[in-house]
């Protein structure tokens, strides 16, 4: 059986569709034919029991009830010529009293030498039964003969060869085994044929599969729009999947290349310096000059590599599980440090926040977005300029908007705003600090608790406004 099994398993799907489809029309088609061939037999068994009753209702006139002993006068019975027959038409006639005692046979049992079995009821009520008689099935019947006060005064068995009948029995039987042969045969092999052309878009997908690699990911697997089915909607995954991957490998790409890009300038810079430092002897005005700058480039390069890594983390699938976080609290604890340096470039810094809103995020990752946004708007405010913060509930969501009188941005900036190293044309931008990082870091941990960031502006001067919408607890 289990080498069985293992023969299965390793067959195609096709084949197993076309077998199990086969098997389960075996057994279907056998269940049915072996009632139609049970019923057909019984039917059979009925008809002849009607002949073998009324070959009993002939005789019953000519039996004698008056005597102690039962006895039969054949002498004007039309068919007593059967009584004398042998197998092919001959009826076989016996007597028997009410106690079981034989009282009379027929003429053609003298030409039997192999005895006839009776089974006498115990009831009176007709009996009839199938035996095997001279190598033949043969019928019998019990019929009970009555007397004037309706009670058994004995037994008139009468017995018959079916044989022609059995023989149409086993043709039909032999009918139904082709039969049933014959369709299973039929319907593994439609059954397969069926299969393969339904399970053909999976060897098309199958080999679209093959074709596509991390280098060729532009290919996409073939969908039969016309047919909508279980496979059409595999394929349709498939090619979102491949949609997905293709973006993550081109977001990785750039990521690398620009990445690589960003890191490259700060270094050419500070081996730039370090040569020049070398060639010959400076002054210690040169020297602290020289490090001053190498030292500036070096922090530029651990804020982007610290960025980097909070990157990393944050679209990693390890990570501890989020905790209820008070984001009303955290919220108002970073404000509090930007307030001071908000004074001390003379801007306006007014905020407003409802206590005890809770979200289910990292602690860490929240103070990120807020440190960053609050950076950004105070570093691209100019002085005099204002900057709002506001926490509040709508909707079942803590809703942070933080709006400034800063820079601003047009609609193509808007469009790049969160893509990786990606920084602003206009010249307070390009001559600030930063790494192009902050935002893209900002989106990734919004959209890590199911939220939303969203940012406005009339244009470049006009001042901007993010809006981040989290998801509240309970």
């Amino acid at each position: 059986m289990t080498k069985v099994t293992g023969i299965f398993d390793r067959l195609s799907i096709s084949k197993k569709l076309a077998f199990g489809y086969g098997f389960s029309l075996f057994l279907m088609l056998s269940l049915f034919g072996y009632f139609l061939y049970e019923s057909f037999h019984q039917s059979i068994h009925h008809n002849y029991d009607r002949h073998l009753r009324f070959e009993a209702e002939q005789l019953l006139p000519h039996i004698d009830l008056s005597g102690d002993t039962l006895s039969i006068d054949l002498s004007d019975y039309s068919r007593s010529a059967a009584l004398k027959s042998g197998i092919e038409y001959g009826s076989y006639v016996r007597l028997y009293s009410d106690n079981g005692e034989l009282t009379y046979k027929s003429p053609n049992f003298s030409n039997v030498d192999q005895p006839l079995k009776t089974d006498i009821p115990e009831t009176a009520q007709e009996y009839s039964f199938s035996s095997r008689w001279q190598e033949l099935p043969a019928r019998t019947l019990l019929y009970p003969i009555m007397n004037n006060e309706d009670k058994v005064h004995g037994w008139l068995e009468i017995t018959g060869f079916e044989w022609t009948l059995h023989e149409e029995l086993s043709w039909f039987r032999n009918y139904i085994f082709i039969l049933i042969a014959i369709s299973v045969v039929l319907s593994i092999l439609g059954g397969y044929w069926l299969s393969r052309q339904a399970l053909s878009p999976i060897i098309s997908i199958t080999d679209a599969a093959k074709s596509i690699t991390a280098t060729d990911l532009d290919k996409r697997i073939p969908v039969n729009y016309r047919v909508k089915d279980e496979l059409s909607d595999l394929a349709d995954t498939f090619n979102m999947m491949l949609n997905r991957l293709q973006k993550a490998f081109k977001r990785d790409k750039r990521f690398t290349s620009d990445a690589a890009h960003e890191l490259m300038t700060p270094l050419s810079s500070l081996q730039s310096d370090a040569e020049i430092m070398l060639r010959r002897p400076r002054t210690k005005e040169d020297y602290r000059d020289t490090v001053q700058r190498m030292l500036t480039e070096t922090r530029r390069m651990s804020e982007m590599v610290h960025l980097l890594l909070q990157l990393s983390r944050v679209e990693s699938v390890h990570r501890s599980e989020a905790e209820r976080t008070n984001i009303s609290k955290i919220t108002e604890a970073v404000s509090a440090e930007y307030q001071k340096k908000a004074r001390e470039k003379d801007i306006t810094m007014e905020v407003e926040i409802m206590p005890d809103l809770y979200i289910r995020a990292h602690t860490a990752y929240i103070e990120e977005v807020i440190n960053n946004l609050l950076e950004n708007a105070l570093k691209y405010t100019p002085e005099g300029g204002d900057v709002h913060l506001h926490l509040q509930r709508s909707s079942g969501k803590s809703v942070i908007r933080l709006r400034d009188s800063g820079i601003g941005f047009d609609q193509k900036t808007k469009n790049h705003l969160f893509e990786r190293f990606y920084r602003a044309s206009q010249q307070v931008v390009q001559e600030s600090p930063g790494s192009g990082l902050g935002l893209p870091l900002v989106k990734a941990i919004v959209e890590l608790y199911d939220g939303r960031i969203r940012a406005y502006s009339h244009g470049q001067g006009e001042g901007s406004t993010f809006v981040v919408e989290l998801p509240l607890i309970p």
